[in-house]
Formats: C-alpha cells, sequence, structure tokens
C-alpha cells in the first residue's frame, strides 16, 4: 500500500477528456467488443441468478426483462419467507463478524517485522488508522458494505470507491448489472456495468456537452424525465498496447462510459484509476471463474421443495375448510357455502355433499416443512452468525464461539480469507491512497519518514470472526502455559523452558491489543535493567543492614571485656595483650 499520484481527470466525477480523431474508432470498437464479450459469457449464470430471486430474493436485482422506474416484484411462488429472513442475519452476521461499526475491525502494520516493534512507527499508523476509520464513520461505507453482505449469498457483490472533493463515497451494484472478468491468477480486473438512466440524469452526471445528440435532442424535449437510454461503463486494466488510449494513457485503470447505440466519436467520459476502484466481494469460487457461488446456491434445492410444499400445504388447509362440493344442477348458484349457512333443497335424494375427503395430515407436512428450513439456515449459517452477534455484544468470549462453532468456522475460513484478501484489503488500500494523495494525513515526522521510505503497510483484521479464527493458535499458547504452570508443581525447575515474555508479546499481539498498550522491546529491557538493579542495590542495602545488626552485639561485648579488664582483673587483662 504506497502512497501515488492521482490526476484530477481521475478524481473527476464526470470526466471531459476529447478524444483524437485518429485512433477513436478503433479504440472504442475494441472497448464495445470487450464489454459485449464480457455480457454473453455472463449468460450462463443468468438462469441461476433468477432462480435464485424466484425461490428465495424475490426483490434483489435488475435483470434485462426488468423494468426501469418501477418496482420489480418476482415473489409469485413466494410463500414462506425462511430463505429471504436467513439472508438477513447472514448480512447482519457477516457485518458484525468482519467490519463492526461500533468497534475497531482493523490495524495498520509493516511488512518488515523488525520495525513493528518502533513506538513512533506504531504511533504513526495507529494514527493514520484511527483517520481512515473517521473517514468510513462520516461516509456511507457502512451502508453500502451492509448491501454487499445482503447480496453475497448470490456468490459476489461489487462496491466502486470514489473520491469526493475530500471524502470519499462508496456505491453497491446490484445482481444483473454488471458483468466481471478475471486475470490469469483468478483476480477480478475487469468490470462492466449497463445501466438504464434517463436523459436528465445522463446530463447531470456527465454534462449536456459530453453526452450524444440523441440524448441532447430528449433532454431539451419534454421527454427527458421519461425517456430512458442504456449506459454502458467499462473498468479494466490499461495495458498501453495503442499508444493513444482512451482515457488518461498513464492510469492503470482506464474507466469509459457511452451510450449504447451510439456511434463511435461518442463517449460520456474516460477517466482512469490509480488503484482497482471497484473491489468485488466473492463468497466461493471455482477455479479462474469469475463469478462465485453462495449460500443461496447452498440453498436453492431446499427453497424450491420449501416453497412447493409451503403451497401445498395452503392448498390442503383450504381444501380442507371448503372443499368442492358436488350437487343437483337446479342449485348451483344458489349453494350457500358460509359456516351455518342454509340452502334449500326439496328433493332430499339431491345433497349437497364434497366431491372427495382429503385425509392430508396437515401436522406431518408441518414437521417435514421445519425439517427443510432447517437446513436453509444451515446453508445460511444463521446459528453461527447469531452466536457471533453475542460475541459483538460481549455476551461470549471469541474462544467459546471457537468451541461450539468449530467446525463451521473451519468451513468459513476460506470464505473469510478471500473476503478479506480480494475484497477489505482491496478497499483499505484504495481508502488510505486517496486520504493519502489529498493529503489528510498529518506529515510525517522526519525520523519516521526514513523508517517508513520504501516500506509496505500491511492490514491486519481484528474483527470478532478473525478473532474467532485466531483462536487455534491462542488456544495452543494458554493450553502450553496452564500445562507447564501445573507441571511446574511436581518440578519447578520446568518453568525454565518457556520464554514466558515472548509467550505474552505473542498473545497480545493476537488479541489486536492497541500498540500504545504495549511497551517496545528497548523500553520492556530498560524496565527489567532498571528492576534489576533496584533489586540489587535492595540486596546491598539488606546485607548491610544485617553486618550491621551483627556488628552491634559484637561491639558491645569488646567494651564489657574492656570495661572488666579495666576493673582489675589481671588474667584477663595478660589475655587481652593490654599488659606486657
Amino acid at each position: 500500500m504506497r502512497p501515488v499520484i492521482e490526476t484530477e481527470l481521475a478524481r473527476s466525477p464526470t470526466g471531459s477528456h476529447k478524444f483524437k480523431k485518429t485512433n477513436t474508432v478503433q479504440q472504442k470498437s475494441k472497448l464495445v467488443q470487450r464489454y459485449a464479450a464480457l455480457f454473453r459469457n455472463r449468460q450462463r449464470w443468468l438462469d441461476i441468478w433468477k432462480d435464485i430471486r424466484d425461490n428465495e430474493l424475490p426483490y434483489d436485482g435488475q435483470f434485462d426483462d426488468d423494468q426501469p422506474g418501477k418496482p420489480n416484484l418476482h415473489d409469485d411462488n413466494i410463500y414462506n419467507t425462511t430463505p429471504g429472513d436467513c439472508r438477513s442475519i447472514f448480512a447482519a452476521g457477516i457485518q458484525s463478524g468482519l467490519t463492526p461499526p461500533s468497534r475497531k475491525w482493523f490495524r495498520y502494520t509493516l511488512a518488515d517485522m523488525t520495525l513493528n516493534d518502533n513506538v513512533m512507527v506504531k504511533r504513526v499508523l495507529d494514527q493514520r488508522c484511527d483517520i481512515t476509520e473517521y473517514v468510513l464513520a462520516r461516509s456511507n461505507f457502512y451502508n453500502a458494505v451492509h448491501t454487499v453482505y445482503m447480496e453475497l449469498p448470490m456468490g459476489q457483490a461489487p462496491m466502486g470507491i470514489f473520491a469526493a472533493g475530500r471524502g470519499i463515497t462508496f456505491v453497491p451494484y446490484t445482481i444483473g448489472t454488471y458483468a466481471l472478468g478475471t486475470n490469469a491468477q483468478g483476480i477480478v480486473n475487469t468490470f462492466a456495468r449497463k445501466v438504464r438512466m434517463t436523459a436528465a440524469q445522463i446530463v447531470g452526471k456527465f454534462g449536456l456537452e459530453n453526452c450524444p445528440q440523441s440524448v441532447q435532442d430528449v433532454y431539451r424535449s419534454n421527454n427527458g424525465y421519461s425517456t430512458y437510454f442504456t449506459v454502458c461503463w467499462l473498468v479494466e486494466e490499461n495495458d498501453k498496447a495503442d499508444g493513444d488510449e482512451l482515457g488518461n494513457q498513464h492510469m492503470p485503470f482506464r474507466s469509459v462510459y457511452w451510450v449504447e447505440g451510439s456511434n463511435d466519436q461518442e463517449v460520456l467520459a474516460a477517466t482512469g484509476f490509480e488503484e482497482w476502484a471497484i473491489p468485488v466481494a466473492r463468497y466461493d469460487v471455482k477455479g479462474l471463474e469469475e463469478y462465485g457461488i453462495g449460500p443461496a446456491w447452498y440453498a436453492l434445492p431446499d427453497s424450491r421443495m420449501l416453497q412447493k410444499m409451503e403451497y401445498d400445504a395452503a392448498m390442503a388447509t383450504e381444501l380442507g375448510i371448503k372443499p368442492p362440493m358436488q350437487g343437483p344442477a337446479d342449485i348451483a348458484h344458489r349453494i350457500n357455502l358460509f359456516p351455518g349457512g342454509y340452502t334449500a333443497n326439496l328433493d332430499p335424494n339431491n345433497a349437497v355433499r364434497p366431491l372427495f375427503q382429503g385425509q392430508l395430515d396437515i401436522g406431518t407436512l408441518d414437521q417435514k416443512i421445519v425439517r427443510v428450513e432447517d437446513r436453509i439456515k444451515r446453508a445460511y449459517s444463521t446459528d453461527l452468525f447469531l452466536m457471533l452477534d453475542q460475541l459483538d455484544r460481549g455476551q461470549m468470549t471469541a474462544q467459546e464461539v471457537m468451541a461450539r462453532n468449530q467446525e463451521k468456522l473451519q468451513q468459513l475460513g476460506p470464505v473469510v480469507e478471500r473476503l478479506q484478501s480480494e475484497f477489505l484489503n482491496k478497499v483499505l488500500e484504495r481508502v488510505y491512497n486517496i486520504l493519502d494523495r489529498n493529503q489528510v494525513f498529518p506529515p510525517l515526522p522526519d525520523k519516521v519518514q526514513e523508517l517508513l521510505d520504501g516500506q509496505e503497510i500491511k492490514i491486519e483484521y481484528l474483527s470478532p470472526l478473525a478473532q474467532a479464527q485466531k483462536m487455534s493458535g491462542l488456544t495452543a499458547i494458554e493450553q502450553g502455559l496452564a500445562f507447564v504452570g501445573q507441571t511446574a508443581q511436581l518440578d519447578p525447575r520446568v518453568v525454565n523452558r518457556v520464554d514466558f515474555s515472548d509467550a505474552v508479546a505473542k498473545y497480545l499481539d493476537r488479541i489486536g491489543v492497541p500498540a500504545t498498550m504495549v511497551r517496545s522491546e528497548d523500553e520492556y529491557q530498560q524496565i527489567l535493567e532498571a528492576q534489576q538493579k533496584a533489586e540489587q542495590e535492595a540486596q546491598q542495602q539488606a546485607l548491610a543492614a544485617q553486618q550491621a545488626q551483627q556488628a552491634a552485639p559484637l561491639a558491645q561485648a569488646a567494651k564489657n571485656l574492656t570495661d572488666a579488664a579495666n576493673d582489675g582483673n589481671p588474667a584477663l587483662r595478660e589475655w587481652m595483650g593490654m599488659e606486657t
């Protein structure tokens, strides 16, 4: 995470780049071809996404068959809302487990571990971390990232990060509006989006002079707020292969907007980004696939079954209450089916009676529905996320969560690692660089500047879910120290096997104790030396006091002997050498 220079053009929300006429046709035609290829490759995923929408999450996404400017309801097959409830718990659990707004969930460290004990460096990194947290809290980050987590059960969810003056804004993108591309390592490095916008919206975002003539004509008419156009957006790595590229050729990533169907000399904006500006959260990925699979995929078979069973249960209940009837034709329109109703019939042989008698056991069906609902809840890991919520509120420790949900946490381990490395790392790197380019961070002291020159800043996560993942290492330390303590009661010499100072340092570091609370190695050694010196001085004083106490009786005895000799004891005087 190194500071880089971002031009005003790249930070411009609209862009006003004018293209040279020489290569405009060739450049835009290539972009349009790549854009179309991304959406063609996406086609094989659409049926699954729509199936999930129709059976689990009926109000998610915006697909080509949806009409802009009106609610898109796809709940005709929804008779049980358990999948939607599970998705809400999943999103809240991921947010409280990875990016909780109410507590510190990350910190900055250095890749060079030898500098991490430097107090000045720690304080600078902590200060910059506090500023980053403040900017995130003041922005729409937590609302946007919650929307990302709500979309994550589909498999993936992208979020754009853009500089807005001296602040930052975050924009989540819903399923069905985008297409993704990956590099040879399977990392998302291409983003394409299509969105329906009115002429007035296009002019408001990009400026009238940058719009194609068709948009300008509609805007000037009375249909500017009701006529829709499809706006295309492509963000990709800038390989600079053609020399005079669209947008800023010095930017690592190009960003180009145009109106679908416009000619090859009409684009809305061409800008760029210094780093990847649209991180994509992905739940689980197979190989080099662009798109992921998530809990909604795993729950889809059970969700189909649940909706069918709920529909059948409702039908069976209704048939039991109001079964189809048969009777004489002459009273067909006079049959009263309400409770306590009366139907006059002159012929007793033409009785009105049910066409058939339903014998369905509703209780058995309800039990089966509960079992299917439980399987859906397991697919969304709702029990684990409810327990993580207790951890975030301080009602449980990370060790208790680890003990109760060891298997689920192991299953979520790869998911957490992917969300941190592919999504949250990119988010924090982008935010850090924007703040650094805008000179939001205070200037570095000269000594710290020298130490940080060329150093890579790393991100360490302190969230409840990250802590729960680290509990395996903490448990080993706790169990080891407890075993040594018990064994020392039998043989005190075993305590010499353990470096208690190093164990405490590693434990505090893993649980994410703030850097200002932990003394550096130099400070620790100075304190030890001072304590040893104080102990030595105390021992010397105690020894001197003991010697003084021992010397007092001897002096008194010598005085008594001298007095006795002076009193005229010749033998004593001779023994003491007082007479020659």
